[in-house]
């Protein structure tokens, strides 16, 4: 009796046994369900990675905390997360998964770059440049960070910096043509013209499809007073693009007029004019190369214009003024150009005009006051002759 009752107890014992886990039953459980919690959650992260690709943020937003909740601690996933949200312009949320990622990760570039950008959006260049330049020192295979980090620091002035910060790693990516473009950019920011054209045309034999840099290597070459070179730019410019830009048109015309083929300019300035009648700044332009070239007519145009479109206000009395005395009528260019000169008392221009016209009707002395003023507001002028010269007392 006593052994069958220790028989049924040690049954009831192998059942209990039987039907509940083991401690190391319950682990390999747990272990399988984080396993299977993984694999679900990189799932999840990669629809959430295509959704962000093609635009459906929101989407993707949801997907990827989701993935996140499930496998925790994954620094590219805080990092994907904080660009969807720099994508929303949520920037303080953004902030903090970067943030989160680069502590996950101290190792992490990409988090460390896009605190950069975001500190950029801030219009924080300083701290933006410090984290680009970390994200440089983690990751020196991308020439992006480098970069951004110069390109920081020329926005918060730091030119120099930018300067040296590039010229010292530029021996590992002499054939990049982004890097020469930006030197030639920080030397035409520091004045150095001559070295903004020949780091522009490194940049340019380096990417000759680029386009941006033919055109800035165009301006570059104007800016340097290389007219002619300008003009070859803007050829090449023409040749591979069959057509070239607004801008590079005007740098052509003022080139044109800087090395004396005023003829060609005033055919470039006119076909400008006519393409954008209702830019002030085109009638301003071609008024004083009228003017130069003693095109009364489109000189009475480009007062019109100006009139019409309320700008320039000097230079529409400067114009119509123009156009007054080449009509011989030396009383009313006299009057014209005194209030010119009342309302404009700075202008050295119209003082000299004024002396010129006061000379043709004999008042000496008249002519003598306004050629003295002529001198006093003229820059780097230091006689009256040199402003008579240089202003057209006695010219067109």
């Amino acid at each position: 009796m006593i052994r069958c009752m220790v028989m049924i107890s040690a049954a009831s014992c192998l059942l209990s046994a039987c039907n509940g886990p083991t401690k190391v039953g319950k682990e390999m459980r747990e272990q399988a369900y984080s396993r299977m919690d993984a694999v679900n959650a990189k799932l999840i992260h990669e629809q959430a990675m295509s959704a962000f690709e093609t635009g459906q943020l929101e989407d993707a937003r949801l997907l990827l905390a989701e993935a996140i909740d499930r496998y925790p601690g994954q620094a590219s996933w805080q990092t994907l997360m904080g660009r969807i949200l720099l994508e929303q312009h949520r920037l303080g949320s953004a902030r903090k998964f970067f943030e989160q990622a680069l502590e996950d990760d101290p190792e992490s570039s990409e988090s460390a770059y896009y605190l950069g950008v975001l500190h950029e959006r801030w219009s924080d260049d300083v701290r933006a440049a410090d984290y680009f330049e970390e994200a440089w020192e983690l990751d020196q295979e991308r020439p992006q960070y480098l970069l951004a980090a110069a390109e920081a620091k020329m926005a918060s002035g730091e030119l120099e910096a930018a300067r040296q910060l590039v010229h010292d790693n530029l021996e590992y990516f002499e054939h990049h043509a982004g890097l020469r473009h930006l030197l030639a950019q920080i030397a035409l920011l520091s004045g150095d013209h001559n070295e903004a054209v020949m780091q522009c045309d490194a940049a340019r034999m380096l990417a000759p499809d680029d386009q941006q840099m033919a055109h800035d290597l165009a301006m570059m070459r104007f800016a340097a007073g290389d007219w002619g070179g300008c003009l070859a730019a803007i050829d090449d410019v023409r040749y591979r693009w069959s057509e070239i830009p607004p801008l590079l048109q005007r740098c052509q015309a003022r080139a044109l007029i800087a090395s004396g083929r005023s003829v060609e300019a005033r055919v470039a300035l006119r076909d400008l004019c006519a393409a954008t009648p209702n830019d002030p700044s085109l009638w301003r332009e071609f008024g004083l190369l009228a003017w130069e070239v003693g095109d009364w007519s489109t000189l009475a145009e480009a007062a019109t214009r100006l009139e019409s479109l309320d700008a320039f206000q000097w230079e529409q009395g400067l114009f119509r003024g123009l156009e007054i005395r080449n009509e011989g009528r030396l009383d009313d260019a006299e009057s014209h150009f005194q209030e010119l000169a009342t309302t404009f008392p700075d202008h050295p221009e119209t003082w000299a005009i004024l002396a010129g016209v006061r000379m043709k009707q004999g008042d000496l002395e008249g002519s003598r006051k306004a050629r003295e003023m002529a001198v006093k507001w003229a820059m780097n002028r230091s006689d009256s002759s040199t402003v008579s010269g240089v202003y057209g007392t006695h010219g067109p």
